[in-house]
């Protein structure tokens, strides 16, 4: 992955190259020292470098990477805690993380888990000899070398004689891959809470599947807190020796004595039945819902009545060459892309972010972008898109637009959109344009006014559901005029979905792209290769999103969001990363 605009060139000595990864704490660059050393720098987000609650996590985190030592460990070379931002550096390990094998070539086998069990414990036995508890042993934070796995991103991990930190009012941890104390007690959590998590990544690394799956990070909890694990398909020996780990009482679990023994004994051979297609592992999946998506993309509801919710969050940072698709970027010389005004800033690509229009909340822990409906204020601190419905009125909003703006059948009755109860407007001469794109241009100045950096003008496909009416050329007539206002006001534009128009982009003056359920469709390359990877996608459903973090987790911004993208704490609620 290639450095993005505004990454350093380098950092304390270290030439910066590549992106190997982001998480919600930072970056992490391959870099190279002057006499050609490879390492993995670790450089914490801008927007915590001020943060001395984080400052301390981060001071803890190098210093116990500093105390640990093994053949089954990234070690540390060079660190700053005090930059302005700082930053660790870290042996280089070539290598996939866990979570995307198992994700993208199925569970391990046989051979391959001893070997993965016996590095790992190797590895917790290099952590917990010198006083260090790691807290998030989880499939990302694994390193699959050639040689044996890694453990990586002491982010959350604390020594057993200091205090642990915690943030205000928030677990931390990864919930499918938490023990019971970290719910229960966090700040008491011993060696004995490693060994749970070791239970669970090996149940995942074998299966695909995690054995505490609730439908949200509260009812995962509550599954490691007092349900059994869900153990389908683990194979004997194995089971017996997860049913161990995942114990709930600490002192009942095996010591890494005895667990070397025991995993010694795992056959070369082991073939689990594993239905279904694995999931990723660092995110509880929903319980399946059916959900009517007739048409590839949604409209907004707001939903309210909010209610209390456990606030999770996860430090991970992998430090991991992820194999990256080749794409092309180039334009063809005869349909060059123009470059946006120069006080338009496009969103940083690859990161965290988070699907709003349905309602607005804190955005969660690392999160950069953020996509919001208009009559909503922007979140402080990260890059805001601003959604508005511009080719059809809103639901109950007729009222808002004069009556001959709407479109009308031969009856002269106003033609909806029946699946989200919203009347289409009438794009068909170029005066109604006009007249309805001066109206949008108000609600775009307002996103200006307001702190946005973007907009994103909802249902451009509007006339693939109405083709005995509109056309494509109209609705690129719409858009020609609202990218052209957007960049006027200094805002980026985003294109909404629609591969019909991909073609078009650079002659619509788009410049980078929201998609909707690309995973789900197969459309996430097309998407990829016509906005040069600056594409945010927002699944709705598991398959859509085990699709999307199979073949774009690492180059393109993916989230998956219930139908209706409602507010955390409403009915229904649900949002899951790659």
């Amino acid at each position: 992955m290639s450095l993005s605009p505004g990454d350093a060139e380098s950092i304390g000595g270290y030439t910066l190259v590549d992106r190997l990864g982001s998480g919600g704490m930072g970056v992490v660059y391959l870099g190279h020292s002057d006499s050609g050393r490879r390492v993995a720098v670790k450089v914490v987000h801008a927007q915590y470098a001020q943060d001395e609650e984080f400052r301390t996590r981060f001071r803890q985190e190098v210093a116990a990477v500093r105390r640990v030592s093994g053949a089954f460990t990234a070690p540390v070379v060079d660190a700053d805690p005090d930059a302005e931002r700082p930053w660790m550096a870290t042996v280089y390990v070539p290598g996939r993380t866990l979570s995307d094998i198992v994700a993208k070539d199925g569970p391990l086998r046989g051979r391959e888990v001893r070997t993965l069990a016996l590095g790992l414990v190797e590895a917790l036995r290099d952590i917990h000899r010198v006083g260090v508890v790691h807290r998030d042993l989880k499939p990302s934070n694994v390193l699959m070398a050639e040689d044996g796995p890694r453990v990586i991103d002491f982010g959350i991990s604390h020594a057993v004689d200091n205090e642990a930190l915690t943030v205000t009012g928030r677990l931390i941890g990864t919930p499918p891959f938490m023990s019971p104390e970290q719910f229960a007690a966090p700040r008491d959590v011993t060696a004995a809470s490693d060994i749970f998590s070791l239970g669970s990544l090996l149940v995942y690394a074998a299966t695909g599947n995690r054995p505490f799956d609730g439908s949200s990070p509260y009812l995962t909890g509550y599954q490691v807190m007092y349900e059994a694990p869900a153990l389908d398909g683990v194979a004997e020996p194995l089971r017996s020796i997860a049913e161990r780990c995942l114990d709930k009482d600490p002192a009942a679990r095996p010591d890494l004595a005895e667990l070397q023994r025991m995993f010694r004994t795992l056959p070369d051979s082991a073939a689990p039945v594993v239905p279904g297609v694995a999931d990723s592992a660092e995110t509880s999946p929903p319980v399946s819902l059916t959900l009517p998506v007739p048409d590839r993309r949604r409209g907004r509801r707001i939903l309210v009545g909010l209610a209390a919710a456990v606030a999770v969050t996860g430090l991970s940072i992998a430090a991991v060459n992820m194999g990256a698709h080749e794409t092309n970027t180039s334009q063809s010389p005869t349909d060059p892309a123009p470059a946006p005004a120069a006080a338009v800033t496009l969103p940083p690509k690859h990161v965290l972010w988070d699907y709003q229009i349905g309602g607005a909340y804190a955005p969660p822990t690392g999160v950069r972008v953020v996509s919001r409906d208009h009559e909503d204020a922007p979140a402080p601190g990260v890059y805001n898109i601003c959604n508005l419905n511009a080719f059809q009125a809103q639901e109950h909003a007729e009222g808002d637009w004069d009556s001959d703006l709407l479109l009308r059948d031969a009856d002269k009755d106003v033609v909806y959109d029946k699946d989200w109860g919203e009347a289409v407007l009438d794009i068909r001469t170029d005066a109604k344009r006009q007249r309805i794109a001066a109206k949008l241009n108000t609600w775009i100045d307002e996103c200006a006014a307001k702190g946005y950096k973007a907009v994103e003008p909802d249902n451009y496909d509007t006339f693939t559901r109405f083709p005995k009416y509109l056309t494509a050329d109209q609705a690129k007539a719409l858009m020609k005029l609202l990218s052209a206002h957007a960049h006027e006001k200094g805002l980026a534009i985003a294109q909404k979905g629609t591969a019909e128009l991909l073609s078009d982009r650079a002659a619509v003056g788009l410049d980078f792209a929201v998609v909707e359920e690309c995973g789900e469709w197969d459309e996430c390359g097309e998407f990829a290769e016509a906005f040069a990877n600056n594409v945010f996608v927002v699944e709705y459903t598991a398959k859509g999103k085990s699709k999307a973090c199979s073949g774009w987790s690492s180059e393109l911004s993916i989230v998956r969001r219930d139908q209706d993208a409602v507010p955390k704490g409403a009915s229904g609620y649900l949002r899951q990363t790659c």
